[in-house]
């Protein structure tokens, strides 16, 4: 197949396949972002800005050396949210581009703390489970309408249509045991350790068909699909300080350790020219699929500071954590295969990284009656993804924000929560690549992502 025969089909390809990783690769959970969910009751409700403060259960998250200077032991039943996604996206050649929309049931923690000693002991054990992660979802992109598959104008009367439909879902738990000790100076010290259990399936179908106005047809496909669980060790260490009217606290996160995976990935890459340019007849298939491969997923080291100042009823927090970057490196290593039919190559192999970032939050809580607590954050949830980049299989790689409000009801040794948590950003999507030397570019979409997570828990001290 000469090369000028194969440009237009090429540039086609090359069109479906950007609109398709522009437009449904943000199509799941937020894996880009350290800071999408928080854990626990006061926890939820302040936007997670709880790592110099928090001295409930979700300590063994936040700062596991605040386990050991609360005054109760705790028991966290449950704490479920249900969610509300939209992404919308929009192209000036494409106006009526749907948005994806839906809902989903996200579980989110249980837990106890356990003494050591006695009930007035300062040494505790802790466990837990956090849902660290999870979403389930679709989307079908129809009739995207693909003007740049020549480098000239087509003969009056011809259609290029593209097509993409994508399906992915990721869970991620960790599983913990926490230990923490206190000093009658209100110092508190801690460690958890967590085994992080990770699968994640996702897969991607895109594709292109033309017809000229002279009659003739071209037609592009391009599938990738992969699937993957890694189970790791991590470890989480922190110390807090109490004093009469403020609190402070730090906290170290390890990278994940790898204990063992498995992993497979599948891809299609064909394409057909029956005379768009050139002669007809032209055509390229690619197909292949491999499993039982090993698997790796990385994780970054991060250093996290947090502040509390209470006065009278009310409480100010302040939270910051520092993620430092992630080289490089290969989740599934597939080996490159050539075409069947045709010199190309598939990469069957699936890579990311991770750039260093800064997040921050601030949360205000206010106890307005004697069984009424009132709460309010904000907070960033920036993307760890390198300018430019699109890791295949996440949802958004821009930076997002949080806004949380909410109010905690203690009925007794009981209390129960209710929390709304609101995210929001939005970005000019840039091509990812261009076509071959001499045609059109392809045109950028924008994208928007709009969340609202409803949360209700439960809480037992004794």
């Amino acid at each position: 197949m000469h090369d000028h025969s194969r440009r237009p089909v090429l540039a086609l390809l090359a069109a479906v396949i950007l609109v398709a990783s522009l437009a449904v690769g943000p199509s799941a959970a937020q894996d880009t972002q350290y800071w999408s969910d928080g854990f626990g009751t006061q926890a939820r409700l302040l936007g997670g800005i709880m790592i110099g403060s928090d001295q409930d259960i979700s300590a063994v998250y936040y700062n596991p050396g605040g386990v050991a200077l609360a005054d109760s032991l705790q028991f966290l039943i449950s704490l479920n949210a249900l969610r509300y996604t939209s992404i919308g996206f929009s192209l000036s050649s494409a106006p009526a581009i749907p948005s994806s929309t839906g809902w989903s049931a996200l579980s989110n923690m249980f837990g106890g703390t356990i003494p050591i000693g006695g009930r007035d002991s300062r040494n505790r054990l802790a466990y837990s489970i956090l849902t660290r992660q999870y979403f389930n979802f679709g989307a079908q992109l129809r009739a995207l309408p693909l003007d740049s598959f020549t480098p000239l104008p087509p003969p009056p009367g011809t259609v290029g249509i593209g097509n993409i439909l994508v399906q992915q879902a990721l869970a991620e738990s960790w599983i913990g045991i926490t230990w923490a000790h206190a000093t009658p100076s209100r110092w508190g010290y801690g460690a958890s350790l967590f085994t992080a259990v990770r699968n994640q399936t996702w897969g991607q179908t895109a594709s292109a068909q033309v017809v000229s106005g002279n009659g003739s047809t071209a037609l592009a496909l391009r599938e990738y699909d992969f699937s993957y669980t890694s189970w790791a060790m991590l470890l989480k260490l922190g110390v807090e300080y109490e004093a009469k009217n403020w609190s402070a606290g730090v906290t170290l996160t390890t990278p994940r350790l790898d204990l063992f995976g498995g992993a497979d990935v599948g891809a299609t890459k064909s394409y057909v020219d029956q005379g768009v340019v050139g002669p007809p007849g032209s055509s390229q298939i690619a197909t292949s699929y491999q499993d039982n491969l090993t698997t790796t997923y990385h994780s970054p080291l991060s250093v996290g500071f947090g502040y509390s100042y209470h006065w009278r009823n009310s409480q100010l927090n302040f939270s910051t954590e520092w993620f430092n970057a992630v080289p490089e490196y290969t989740i599934i290593p597939g080996t490159p295969v050539t075409a069947q039919s045709g010199s190309d190559t598939l990469t069957m192999q699936l890579t990311t990284q991770a750039r260093a970032l800064w997040n921050w939050g601030v949360g205000y809580q206010n106890h307005f009656a004697q069984h009424w607590t009132m709460y309010a954050a904000y907070r960033t949830d920036l993307s760890s993804a390198p300018p430019g980049s699109q890791p295949a299989g996440t949802i958004v790689n821009y930076d997002l924000y949080h806004a949380n409000v909410g109010a905690q009801a203690i009925i007794g040794r009981a209390s129960i929560i209710l929390g709304l948590d609101i995210a929001w950003g939005s970005k000019d999507e840039i091509p990812i690549g261009q076509p071959p030397p001499g045609l059109p570019a392809v045109p950028t979409i924008d994208e928007t992502f709009n969340s609202v997570t409803g949360a209700v828990g439960f809480k037992f001290t004794f």
